[in-house]
């Protein structure tokens, strides 16, 4: 059985530490140097309200079912007398049959247009990702990041090769159910009904891997060589974290994915939820390292920003985040990545994920009993 773990806003570590000053982004040949940044410029392009540009499709995963949409669409269906009833009449039936024909989940994007404001948020994301390098010494994951002003087609390589961050303007996901319905007497007449559910996430970044289960309870998993990251958001902070915070998740992947396959190796999970709730708890955990590290980090970057009230919006997204179950560790991580330091927090949770995840999980656990 497969299982997608998909991260909103901003969803990993590399297994070794690298001992260098991460090299620059604008040294890549496929993400030339920019001029210096006018950050007045790019913070009135975030808070700038743009009507919305029409959705493209960049990854449809046909086959795909989500169970509650499946039940709330079948509610509909129930519910739409009048539907049914011109379904009926259409067939010349005294009754109905129907089955579920298809489904498959989409992931839409609404590209960048603006020219100037791609350069300033690339040119920013560039600095920002650097900046986190350098900060955890760990290497370069990406081969390019770049804006999205057309539709692309997504690479298919090995993310080890390099990971390409599009840039867009906004993110939706997209349910969609084919029910085909026909008359036990007429069954070679048939109506398809299409049903589609869209939601904008409002998550601003986004970075999944598919875990794989085989025979004897054999973990894998595949990461994909892109991540998205949106540059439109209520609070412009968001947008301003969504580099880092990627960024950080990717870095610290390997050591949550080592820490899922050896916890499916000791409970020997036997369906689906069982992994699922395997996944969700080490999600948790990793979210609340990842805040740990963007309340340590993001101050230092934003101190270089001449805005004012920048810090008290970063306060105030981390709080939002409290009421939200992936997020129920945050403010333990805060803490013992506050204790620790970013460098020595990044090196507890590659080597040791378990004994991070005890920190947060007891806070009655000194942190200063470990050494900085």
């Amino acid at each position: 059985m497969a299982y997608w773990i998909r991260q909103r806003q901003v969803l990993w570590i590399i297994a070794v530490m690298f001992l260098y000053a991460a090299p620059s982004l604008a040294a890549n040949p496929d993400c030339p140097a920019a001029p210096v940044l006018d950050y007045n410029r790019l913070l009135s392009f975030i808070k700038e309200t743009t009507p919305e540009g029409p959705l493209v499709l960049l990854h449809d995963c046909q086959g795909q079912f989500d169970q509650q949409l499946n039940r709330e669409n079948i509610a509909y269906l129930n519910g739409n007398r009048g539907l049914l009833e011109q379904i009926q009449t259409s067939l010349a039936a005294q009754s109905l049959q129907w089955k579920l024909a298809g489904s498959s989940k989409r992931l839409l994007v609404v590209t960048e247009k603006r020219a100037e404001y791609a350069d300033l948020f690339e040119t920013y994301c560039r600095t920002a990702v650097t900046f986190v390098l350098r900060q955890t010494e760990w290497s370069n994951p990406y081969c390019c990041i770049t804006t999205m002003r057309e539709p692309v087609r997504l690479p298919d390589t090995a993310a080890d090769k390099g990971i390409t961050a599009y840039i867009v303007h906004d993110i939706a996901d997209e349910y969609i159910e084919e029910y085909l319905f026909f008359t036990q007497e007429k069954s070679e007449s048939k109506i398809k009904i299409k049903l589609s559910n869209r939601v904008f996430t409002g998550k601003i970044g986004s970075y999944s891997s598919k875990m794989t289960i085989g025979q004897n309870s054999t973990v894998e998993f595949a990461r994909e060589p892109y991540t998205l990251w949106q540059n439109s958001a209520k609070n412009p902070i968001n947008v301003l974290v969504a580099p880092v915070e990627e960024t950080l998740h990717i870095g610290l992947r390997p050591a949550t994915e080592s820490a899922i396959r050896e916890t499916i190796a000791q409970l020997q999970p036997k369906s689906l939820e069982e992994v699922r709730q395997v996944v969700d708890g080490w999600m948790q955990v990793e979210e609340a390292m990842v805040g740990g590290l963007v309340a340590q980090l993001m101050p230092q970057l934003l101190a270089h920003l001449p805005a004012a009230g920048l810090d008290q919006e970063l306060a105030a997204s981390l709080a939002e985040r409290d009421t939200l179950e992936q997020y129920r560790y945050l403010r333990q991580g805060i803490r013992v990545v506050n204790g620790l330091g970013v460098k020595p927090a990044v090196a507890l949770y590659t080597s040791e994920p378990q004994l991070f995840k005890t920190l947060i999980s007891r806070p009655e656990m000194a942190v200063n009993s470990l050494s900085r």
